[in-house]
Formats: C-alpha cells, structure tokens, sequence
C-alpha cells in the first residue's frame, strides 16, 4: 500500500495518538467515551486508504463493532453510577463485555478475524497494536476483583479460541489475528494477580515481535501461506528472520517471547494450575500453525520461473530490528 504523507494523513495520524492518550489519562466515563470514539473516527480514513472494495467492508465492520462496543460503554459506565439503575450488579459485567469488544476479545471476537483478513497489513499492524492500547488499558486497571472469574473465564476462553480457530486457515492476516486473540489469554492472567504493569509489560513485547513481521509481510506482499514458498528464492535471510520472528511469538526459549510466558507460569503456579494448562495448550497449538507457516517457507516451488519473480529487498534496518526484537533478551533469560 503507497502510504502519502499528506497534511490530511498527518492530521489523521495526530488525531489518532492523541485520542488513545486522551483515553488512557482520562478521570471520567464520559470524556472516556468521547475520546475512542474520536479514536474511531480517526481510524477509518486510515483503514480505507486505498479505496478498495475489501478495505471498504473491513471498514464498515469495525465501525458497527466499534460503536456497538462504544453503545454498552456508555450506558453501562452511567448506569453503574445512577441511584435508578436496572439491575446495579450487571453492570460491571456489561461494561468489561463493551471492552472485550473494542479489544477483539473472545467471546466477542468475531469482528476481529474477518476485518484484519479485509485490510492491508499497515492497518494491521495498527490494529493490532496501537488500538488496542486505550481498550486494554481499561480493562487491565479498571476491572474490580469481583470480576476475577469473569476475566479467568475469558482468559482461557482467548487462549483455546486463539489456538484452534488459527489452525485450519490459510490467509496469514487471519492466522494473524487469532494469534493476537490467543495471546490476550495470556495478557488477561496477569490481571488476576492485581499486576496491571505486567498485562502491559506484555502487550509491549507482543507489540514489538509483530510491527517487524508484519512489515516483512507488508514488503514481501504475502497474503497466504502458499505465497510462502517464494521467500526462499527472493531472500534466505528474510526467510530465517521471519521464522525467528514466529518462534518468538510461540514462546521458544530463549527468544524473547519465551520471557513474558515464562513470568505469567510462575506468577499464576500459585492461583490457578488449570489456567495455566489451558494457556499452555493454546500457546502449544499456535504453534502449531507457526511451524505451519515456516514449513510453507521451507518447501520452495522449484518449478517457479525465477525470471519472472519479482525480486524484493528488503530493508537492511529491518531486518536488523526484526532480529534484536527477537533475540535481544536471550542473555537475559540464560543467565
């Protein structure tokens, strides 16, 4: 996607950063509210940046997810505090499923899978990341106790959804996105340690194993796995780095990714040892369609015409992040 850096787009961007700061420094529900949905409406220019047909129904579906998500916010953040309200202790529940849904959480999920199989991966990369910075704020420093076996519930509920939906797709964008919903799971059990911080210190490594991949993926032009077998041909090293990459996110020792993981396990040891083999099966079937994907990479078609390839270099500063990302805490874990 030609991304212009025109004075539209640059207001848009602006307004996008300083709606998910707004929302995340906020001290009441109302300027909560107000500020994701200027968050929203800054975000649909950038989802339909190129006109194209599929970019213009993910579009329209993350509105209609977003403003239902937005509706129960608002009702049940007034509610929760009105001397009339219907049904006062259904009103926590209803306001952590109004998250859940900004956030693409299971059981609320839906949404999620098909707008990021809709869209190009720079909107990806910033739906994945940076949008889900003001929901999950929320719902990491903003959910009482008394919801510990809500949030147990749908933490297990992410990590086996995650897993299971991702094995039998073939659109690396979907596959993608039930990997993100997976590793909610995981962000989700620190809360029931009261370690807000942690959720985030997650959400940050998560955030910097997948702005490098998805920008491979971006530059290369993959779309499915089958495209996979071409990265042998055009560059080994981007072949080794996205594997890597992948890896990482499944949690490998001693990748980065493996650190978080191996923190949540030993926090939650003493909580929940159910929850931690629920989280545990989820991470191993990600995997499962990680090695899927580096598999698809490896079985190069040897009867693709190399003329008629088209030869893609990829970015040297790429790659480099791509590789301190994944490997830069391995001393520290083997120390």
């Amino acid at each position: 996607m030609s991304f212009m850096w025109s004075p539209a787009t640059m207001l848009t961007l602006s307004t996008l950063i300083t709606s998910t700061i707004m929302a995340m420094s906020s001290t009441n529900w109302m300027f909560l509210w107000a500020s994701m949905e200027l968050n929203l409406l800054s975000f649909i220019p950038i989802l339909m940046s190129s006109k194209s047909n599929h970019e213009i129904e993910g579009s329209i579906k993350y509105f209609l997810a977003q403003a239902l998500g937005s509706a129960l916010l608002l009702t049940s953040s007034i509610m929760l505090w009105s001397p009339y309200s219907i049904l006062p202790s259904m009103m926590p529940i209803i306001l952590t499923i109004s998250v859940l849904l900004k956030l693409g959480s299971a059981p609320c999920h839906f949404w999620y899978p098909s707008v990021m199989s809709s869209i190009s991966w720079i909107s990806c990369t910033i739906l994945s990341s940076w949008q889900k910075l003001a929901p999950l704020t929320i719902l990491v420093f903003f959910t009482t106790q008394t919801l510990n076996y809500v949030i147990a519930l749908m933490a297990g509920l992410n990590a086996l959804l995650g897993g299971i939906m991702g094995m039998n797709q073939s659109q690396l964008r979907t596959i993608m996105a039930y990997s993100s919903i997976g590793h909610l799971g995981w962000m989700m059990s620190f809360m029931l340690l009261d370690s807000p911080m942690m959720s985030m210190f997650y959400f940050a490594f998560y955030c910097s194993l997948i702005i490098p991949l998805f920008m491979i993926l971006n530059l290369m032009n993959l779309m499915t796995t089958k495209q996979l077998s071409k990265v042998t041909m055009i560059s080994p090293s981007t072949q080794l780095i996205i594997s890597i990459l992948l890896m990482s996110l499944a949690g490998l020792p001693p990748l980065t990714g493996f650190m978080p993981k191996m923190l949540a396990i030993l926090m939650l040891s003493t909580y929940s040892t159910p929850l931690i083999m629920i989280l545990i099966i989820g991470s191993l079937m990600n995997l499962f369609f990680y090695l899927n994907i580096i598999m698809n990479m490896m079985m190069s078609d040897q009867n693709m015409n190399t003329n008629s390839t088209k030869w893609i270099k990829v970015p040297t500063s790429v790659l480099l992040m791509s590789s301190v990302t994944s490997l830069g805490l391995a001393p520290m874990i083997m120390m």
